[in-house]
């Protein structure tokens, strides 16, 4: 365990070493927080028609859901490098023959990119806690979102991982982890030009922004908590059996 916090305090600081991440990270906060201030200005004329909205699922709903799709894009800029310049500086052949394992280095690397991506997320839970100074609203369905979001991220961190391992190529690497991911997205899609209620149920069930939906609403899915953690170490898997194989090339 020394090792892989080693090895994920390492990365997670290298993050800062360079332009890159302060960029992301200020891209993803200004566009959550003009998206934000337009769902709140959204509710706001809404509110003086005499509807009747929910605030947190109103304006939290659709806040964490822009969330969601923002990180979709951001992820893989964020992951792309963690392998793919490794193979590019020839520093993978140090990192192999060091005296550690490939589980440790694969999950050093998704736990760096996990805290990073997190470390964002904390940054968008400013934005109920602004408006809890101003409104009242039932912080259940927003608590659940940013468990849900924490959850479905590490998803992104681990099939960015798996695209990063794959090529010394960062711009191959984003791509591909977009690609899969933005798969893994839509794959819901998919069953609904079905006639059959079971390929539907299948499809539904495969996408993991219907899993996400269940959060929003305030409640906590057991399935979609497994389904989640299925898919990190799925892909986690998937990392240590590439780098594993770069061992004996």
């Amino acid at each position: 365990m020394k090792k892989i916090t080693t090895i994920a305090l390492k990365e997670y600081r290298g993050y800062f070493q360079g332009f890159t991440a302060y960029a992301i990270m200020a891209l993803f906060m200004g566009l959550m927080s003009f998206m934000f201030m337009m769902i709140v200005e959204a509710y706001r004329r809404a509110s003086f028609t005499g509807q009747k909205f929910d605030l947190a699922q109103t304006v939290f709903g659709s806040h964490f859901g822009n969330t969601n799709v923002v990180l979709l894009i951001l992820i893989p800029a964020l992951t792309m490098r963690l392998f793919s310049e490794e193979y590019k500086g020839r520093t993978m052949d140090l990192l192999l023959t060091a005296p550690i394992t490939a589980t440790e280095i694969v999950l050093g690397k998704f736990f760096a990119g996990l805290l990073i991506v997190w470390t964002m997320i904390a940054l968008v839970a400013l934005h109920p806690l602004a408006l809890r100074a101003v409104g009242s609203f039932d912080a259940g369905p927003v608590l659940t979102s940013l468990i849900g979001l924490m959850l479905l991220s590490g998803v992104y961190v681990a099939i960015g991982l798996f695209a990063s391992a794959l090529t010394e190529s960062i711009i191959v690497a984003f791509f591909t982890g977009l690609a899969l991911s933005l798969f893994m997205w839509v794959v819901g899609w998919a069953g609904m030009g079905s006639e059959s209620q079971v390929t539907q149920t299948v499809f539904n069930h495969l996408s993991i922004s219907n899993h996400f939906s269940n959060f929003a609403r305030g409640t906590i899915d057991t399935s979609a908590v497994v389904y989640y953690v299925s898919l990190i170490f799925l892909f986690c898997f998937l990392t240590h059996r590439v780098v594993e194989s770069a061992r004996w090339r």
